[in-house]
This record gives structure tokens, sequence and C-alpha cells, in this order.
């Protein structure tokens, strides 16, 4: 029973600490603060976390976490980056639907320390395996003529932009565009799986 109270409450300091560093940023925030949002004082929260940057890297590992198994899993099947597609654009929006603070998160760091995000990736290199995975059957598969010549920098940049720019603005779309309704955006995503699904297609496919 302890063990099962331990891991509810550092889950309820994660989800507290993200909050608090979306709203404040790493460094802006104090362990003071993420304590106050938990409603634990400082002395309890250090049982859990000893520091500010512990506290930072299980978020993001947790975060990381999430998405790449996926990834791993889809990498080892044995298709085409096209083939792979749907299933790579399911993988991705499931992931950023249950943690919706994490595309804010990221670029919130990466516009106030991107040094420091880029620490807490490469600290634990294993993690982002899939990706360099990823990356290796792109490249390869532009050489063997399979899809075009695309600079990775735009393929990456158009497929996390479809995919995480509608997660940033989701309340705006919903009130403006869907009349607040609940479920509306849930059924939005759903349907624009089809449209990242075209454009990246179209940037990718050789013969389109």
């Amino acid at each position: 029973m302890k063990m099962e109270e331990n891991m509810n409450m550092e889950e309820r300091i994660i989800e507290a600490a993200k909050l608090v560093f979306v709203r404040k940023g790493y460094k802006a925030t104090t362990m003071v603060d993420i304590a106050a949002e938990v409603g634990i004082s400082r002395t309890a929260l250090h049982y859990y976390f000893h520091t500010k940057e512990v506290m930072f890297e299980a978020i993001f590992a947790q975060l990381i976490g999430t998405l790449l198994p996926n990834i791993d899993m889809i990498m080892d099947e044995e298709n085409t980056i096209l083939e792979k597609l749907p299933a790579f654009i399911d993988a991705y929006l499931a992931a950023l639907l249950q943690n919706q603070l994490f595309p804010l998160f990221v670029i919130n760091e990466m516009n106030r320390d991107p040094a420091h995000l880029f620490s807490a990736v490469v600290k634990n290199i294993s993690q982002i395996q899939p990706l360099i995975r990823l990356q290796s059957q792109l490249l390869d598969e532009m050489e063997r003529g399979l899809l075009n010549k695309v600079p990775l920098e735009d393929v990456v940049s158009t497929f996390i932009g479809l995919i995480i720019f509608p997660i940033l603005v989701r309340n705006p779309l919903v009130t403006v565009f869907m009349n607040g309704e609940d479920g509306a955006f849930d059924k939005f995503i759903s349907r624009r799986k089809q449209l990242i699904y075209d454009v990246i297609y179209h940037l990718l496919a050789p013969y389109y």
C-alpha cells in the first residue's frame, strides 16, 4: 500500500510540475512553487524529488517514454516509410492527446533555454534510438528513389506542425469553430488524420 501511495504522489507531483514549468518556465520555477501546486510542504516534496532538475528529467523521460516505445515497434516492421505513415500519425496523436501539455512545455523550454532541453534529450541517448532509426530509413529510401529527396527539416517541421499546432490552439478552436461542444475536438482530430497523411504522402511520394 505504501509503494502505491508513493507512486500516486509522484504522479501528482509530476503533473503539478508540468503545469508550473509551462506557466513559469524551468528557471523561474522553484520547489516551493511546485509544492504549493501539489498542496504539500517543501520538505515532503524533497522526499520524492531532491532537486528541480531531477523532477524535470523525470517529466521529460515520462513524456518521451510515452511516445518512443510505439515508434520502436513501428520501426521494427518490414515495410516502407510511406506504409508506416498511418501508424506514425496514430502513435504521435495518441501520445500528444494523452499529454497535451507536452507541446507547450517543449516549445517554451526551447525558446527559454534550448541547451537545457537538449541536455535532457541526450542524457539518455538510448531513448532516442527509434528516431535515429527513423532518420536512417528516411535517408536510405530517399537515396534509393523510394521517397522524394526532401530536406529532413522540411519533413519534420511539416509533420510536427500538422500534428502539434491544433493541440496548442485547442481551446480557441473548440470555442470559436466548434461551439464549445464536448467531443468535437476528438472528432476533429480523428478526421484530421487523413489530412496529415495526405500532406506528408504528397511531400514524400516520388510518383505523386
